[in-house]
């Protein structure tokens, strides 16, 4: 059997690279596989062993440890053994950042770059992924072929949403594709879910529209929020009110408008100032890029003190009819967008 040479063994390479190296028949013998995806992190691995091994090994000759729950000396054992069916081994080393430089370094040692019977890969969760500028990441990507999954672009989200519907024969409105691009902001797994849903949905043959993705994605009423908050920080009441009225015909109630109002602009708060919303949390900034530069940090302060007393007016019965105190905070919101665009 010929054995299909490796690409050069160190250097990063985009998910593009690596999925077109696969189809060709090209392996690295060790790669590190990191970001801000998790889902496309797993599949990127399935793609891997699909490729490698062959379906009747793809259980025998796959082995997944953990740096964070396996002992050293096992990872060690089971990187020495020699496969009883076969002669091509996959390994998946999951947090791999919870092992010292040291001892990642004695388990590269172990990889030959010539033997094309094996190949490695360490990733790391979205949450737990090294900061570049540590001395541990920096050596992880000098020393394996490192792809980093992060968030789709709108314009490959758009396309694999298309293709998805296509291939079960469902058409979609492109005001409706809008909605779902911007609902699943570059999350693969979230999206393909989503999708899924609606296919089942409209059924073979069928067409998704606004009032499809109403009826069936779970977060539409999130988006509603967002789009809200789009309309206030541009300054454009009427379309802003236009929504308010929406959900609340949909039986939403103001006290949940106002918080998720509040939600928002503490978001955008730490997003323009390149903040964390805590640890363990994932970085949702990404949802914020269009209103970045509406609002300055004073303005924003000023927002999120006047939601914070719309909800106590609310609370505490203060202004009748109640309804008057979210018109009063838009109205608001809208005033100090409109100075900014002034300034």
């Amino acid at each position: 059997m010929t054995v299909p040479p490796f690409a050069p063994y160190f250097g990063a390479v985009s998910p593009g690279e690596l999925s077109k190296e696969i189809k060709a028949g090209k392996f690295r013998p060790v790669y590190y596989f990191y970001g801000s995806e998790d889902y496309r992190i797993k599949e990127a691995q399935k793609a891997v062993a699909a490729r490698y091994l062959p379906k009747s090994q793809q259980t025998t000759n796959q082995t997944n440890l953990s740096a964070s729950r396996n002992k050293f000396e096992d990872i060690l054992n089971e990187l020495a053994m020699i496969p009883m069916l076969g002669e091509r081994q996959l390994f998946h080393i999951a947090d791999i950042q919870a092992l010292s430089q040291v001892n990642i370094k004695k388990i590269l040692s172990l990889i030959d770059p010539k033997d094309t019977a094996r190949v490695v890969i360490f990733s790391s969760p979205s949450n737990k992924v090294p900061r570049k500028t540590t001395k541990l990441f920096k050596y992880l990507v000098q020393q394996t072929a490192a792809v980093e999954f992060a968030r789709l672009k709108d314009g490959d989200t758009r396309r694999r949403i298309q293709k998805i519907l296509n291939d079960n024969k469902i058409s979609i409105d492109p005001d409706a594709l809008d909605m779902i691009t911007r609902l699943s902001g570059g999350d693969l797994g979230g999206m393909i879910a989503e999708v899924n849903k609606l296919i089942d949905y409209v059924g073979e043959g069928g067409r998704v529209g606004r009032d499809e993705v109403t009826m069936v994605t779970s977060d539409y009423q999130a988006f509603k929020v967002f789009e809200l908050a789009d309309h206030a920080a541009e300054g454009n009441y009427d379309k802003a009110m236009e929504v308010i009225d929406f959900l609340l015909k949909r039986g939403e109630k103001l006290s949940s408008l106002i918080f998720w109002m509040g939600e928002h602009f503490v978001g955008l708060y730490l997003a323009c100032n390149r903040k964390s919303s805590g640890p363990g949390k994932r970085d949702m900034s990404w949802k914020y890029n269009k209103q970045l530069h509406c609002f300055n940090n004073e303005q924003l302060e000023s927002i999120i003190e006047e939601i914070s007393t719309a909800d106590f007016d609310l609370k505490n019965s203060r202004i009748k009819p109640e309804r008057l105190i979210i018109e009063r905070l838009i109205y608001k919101i809208c005033s100090e967008r409109l100075k900014k665009a002034h300034v």
